[in-house]
């Protein structure tokens, strides 16, 4: 019985459009992996009552993919009621980390943030003490995030685990 030789040129072709699919899908799951969707500004559950002065937050929040679901104190720089409902966050080191999810303006229904997030503290004691997280702005004055002065290395005051 006598073999058929194959082609040099077919080989190396299917070989190069191999390695060329498999770089391809190399790099789409390194973006996917880079581009990680922390859900932050989804809804969710922070299984507790509080008002609208009271910051409270979750920490096993199934719904959210970091477990931890907010709801900010409003400041009393907020002229405004704020209506926004609790959402889903993540730890940050800079606002362009907090891009997120916001309130469809046509739908009345939807409690989502409205102004966007920002990266800040936004718990002084507990778990979550002194590491920033991406907080909705309709919480925020429009001067911005005051400091967290109990955060504050320097002053040594502070009985947060986390500095």
């Amino acid at each position: 019985m006598m073999r058929k030789s194959i082609p040099t040129t077919v080989t190396a072709r299917h070989l190069f459009s191999g390695l060329a699919l498999l770089g391809a899908l190399s790099s789409l799951v390194f973006i996917l992996a880079a581009c990680e969707d922390n859900a932050i500004g989804r809804r969710c559950d922070v299984q507790a009552d509080a008002g609208m002065m009271q910051a409270v937050f979750n920490g096993q929040a199934l719904e959210c993919p970091t477990r931890i679901c907010v709801k900010p104190a409003r400041d009393n720089g907020v002229a405004k009621q704020v209506d926004t409902a609790p959402y889903c966050t993540a730890e940050c080191s800079k606002d362009s980390d907090c891009d997120g999810e916001t309130r469809d303006r046509n739908n009345g229904a939807d409690k989502r943030c409205t102004s966007g997030f920002v990266c800040g503290v936004g718990f002084e004691v507990g778990p979550l003490c002194c590491k920033k997280i991406c907080l909705c702005k309709d919480f925020i004055p429009t001067t911005g995030l005051p400091a967290a002065a109990s955060c504050d290395k320097s002053k040594g005051v502070s009985t947060c685990p986390n500095l």
